[in-house]
């Protein structure tokens, strides 16, 4: 069995991303996010028009630690489950052994002409269930 899609991409937390305590905005964390599942679509084959059809439809996030301005944050995206028409990442955002936060990202397949969630194409399927791990 393969192991599942997975991706760590490093990136340092900037000036414009904290509050005035001088500690990561919450919302930094989904960018973050974002951010390494775009580098895992794109170390996948998972093109830019697919990934219109992606929409996200869950995200739950456990905030644990701060991370501040300068600081270098590593986060960690994995496909968690694959579904007929959902996928699941699970992801972590560390600094060092620190985890700062966890959580999960829930996306759907939607078919372009009824706008409704659709089974995953068998293509993108065999491509989100049988890739190994990346860097970002």
């Amino acid at each position: 069995m393969a192991e599942p899609a997975s991706i760590v991409v490093r990136r340092r937390l900037e000036w414009s991303d904290t509050d005035p305590a001088d500690r990561w905005h919450y919302g930094v964390v989904l960018r973050f996010v974002e951010s390494a599942e775009k580098e895992l679509q794109d170390q996948l084959g998972v093109t830019a028009a697919d990934a219109r059809w992606m929409p996200r439809v869950n995200l739950t996030v456990d905030y644990l630690a701060a991370l501040h301005f300068g600081e270098i944050a590593e986060t960690t995206l994995a496909v968690e489950h694959v579904g007929r028409a959902s996928l699941r990442y699970a992801f972590t955002v560390a600094r060092d052994d620190t985890t700062l936060a966890r959580g999960t990202l829930t996306v759907v397949w939607i078919d372009a002409e009824t706008g409704q969630s659709s089974p995953w194409p068998d293509r993108l399927r065999a491509l989100l269930t049988g890739t190994g791990s990346a860097e970002g």
